[in-house]
């Protein structure tokens, strides 16, 4: 399945602006997306690492890419050198292994240094996605979906993590209140003899 790399590319376009009057002003213009910081520190450099030498296409000759990507790794970024190969952030993003069967990759971020016209985030108005459809997923029975989200200081949001902290955390005390009353059973019973 990792051999059908790159997944689906997205390009975002913000195409009008609704102003506070109800009135709606055309915009037309490319929202600007980076690939640089989506993946997590542990995999960067520590689990993927690139072949040894300056040179990644030294490194890589006499070797050949899966028939479905569409460039040599080390040809992933052109615009960032040390972004390429097995260090390609979506690459790593995209081979990290999904712990259920429904799982979200991160494709991208919305940089606002990159689009300064942002200033507050994605503002209400219209907007086109084009998709470049190179993951097919009918013969896995699957289904894709695409999500813009916003994140903060504690990640993402995910409501089935807080549920399961506040289980674990629930089931914790009751064993901690379990061992206290044990305990002070077992040092009466002691301090008897």
């Amino acid at each position: 399945m990792k051999t059908n790399y790159p997944p689906d590319t997205f390009q975002l376009r913000w195409l009008s602006h609704v102003q506070k009057d109800g009135s709606s002003v055309v915009v037309d213009k490319k929202i600007n997306l980076t690939m640089e910081g989506i993946a997590w520190d542990s995999d960067h450099g520590t689990k993927f690492k690139n072949p040894g030498g300056a040179d990644l296409s030294v490194a890589f000759n006499g070797t050949a890419k899966p028939p479905s990507w569409p460039l040599a790794p080390y040809q992933l970024d052109p615009e960032n050198p040390s972004n390429n190969a097995f260090l390609y952030e979506p690459f790593i993003v995209w081979m990290r292994v999904a712990a259920f069967p429904t799982f979200r990759k991160l494709y991208s971020r919305i940089d606002m240094t990159l689009n300064p016209e942002l200033d507050g985030g994605l503002e209400e108005g219209k907007y086109r996605l084009t998709i470049d459809y190179n993951y097919p997923v009918l013969y896995y029975q699957s289904k894709k979906f695409f999500v813009l989200s916003t994140t903060s200081i504690f990640g993402g949001r995910n409501v089935m993590i807080g549920i399961v902290y506040l289980v674990v955390g629930s089931l914790l005390l009751l064993i901690a209140a379990a061992f206290a009353v044990i305990a002070r059973k077992d040092v009466h019973s002691f301090l008897r003899q």
